[in-house]
């Protein structure tokens, strides 16, 4: 449906360039956010995976070593050895615990009676496996980003201009991010990052893989300022109206005041 979407809508703007209502001449770029079908508190921290991810590694070491020990001792009684050392020296994943399963199964054939096996292995499997391939899952999800909604692993937790409490809620949505020319939308992109500076080369970009090439000029707002984005379009030598973040607080007259102060004074 998606594919089908956009290449509706860039049918119709090829048209609009056909019978000349557009020409790629200034391009107005501008971002709405838009709140996902997503429980609001659904979210998920890659600061909190991290941290429980470093404690549950810091447990499994912990009962993998008491496991080398337990064979250690086994190999001095009776000269045998055969569960090898898992994860030595690299993050161990859930793939590795599922294979000291596998050898603790082998052992218990030939010792049904071990307790202190059978005990890590329950350990094994009803809590760091699970919590392992949980916290992997998480990882694979973020893509990069900071959060993201467990209703809709799409949908990253973000500042809605729409605060019904009033107190910068974050809840999980896109960034709608629209192109108009002579009032017609002729480009749009949704990404999942919050702010509005990282999403205008990909924005850019898409469109001119639709249309085959990029805008002449783009006019933008504040948000989309930074040296990334003015490298960026002058590499492609397109002309830009964009504010940096800090225009208008330049202008202000503390501001300028603050400027012709030498600096040694000013920091008395």
């Amino acid at each position: 449906m998606k594919g089908a979407v956009e290449e509706v809508f860039y049918g119709v703007v090829e048209q609009l360039l056909d019978i000349g209502l557009i020409d790629l001449e200034k391009y107005f770029v501008e971002g709405t956010k838009v709140e996902a079908n997503a429980n609001r508190y659904s979210y998920v921290w890659r600061k909190s995976t991290t941290k429980y991810k470093a404690g549950l590694q810091e447990k499994v070491s912990k009962l993998l070593q008491e496991i080398e020990e337990i064979e250690d001792a086994e190999e001095r009684e009776y000269g045998e050895k055969d569960l090898e050392e898992v994860g030595e020296g690299k993050e161990i994943k859930a793939e590795d615990l599922k294979k000291a399963v596998e050898k603790i199964n082998e052992r218990l054939k030939a010792e049904p009676e071990n307790k202190e096996l059978k005990k890590a292995k329950k350990v094994l499997e009803k809590d760091f496996i699970p919590r392992a391939e949980k916290y992997e899952h998480q990882e694979k999800t973020f893509k990069g980003r900071n959060s993201y909604s467990k209703t809709d692993e799409d949908a990253t937790f973000m500042r809605m201009k729409e605060d019904h409490m009033r107190n910068g809620q974050l809840k999980p949505g896109y960034n709608v991010q629209m192109g108009t020319e002579n009032q017609f939308v002729i480009g749009f992109t949704v990404h999942q990052r919050p702010g509005d500076s990282g999403c205008l080369k990909p924005h850019l970009e898409h469109v001119r893989a639709w249309l085959g090439e990029y805008p002449e000029v783009v006019v933008a707002d504040a948000g989309y300022g930074s040296e990334e984005n003015y490298d960026y379009l002058q590499q492609r030598h397109i002309p830009a109206y964009i504010k940096y973040n800090t225009f208008h607080q330049e202008q202000k007259r503390n501001y300028k005041k603050k400027k012709a102060i030498p600096a040694r004074e000013f920091c008395l």
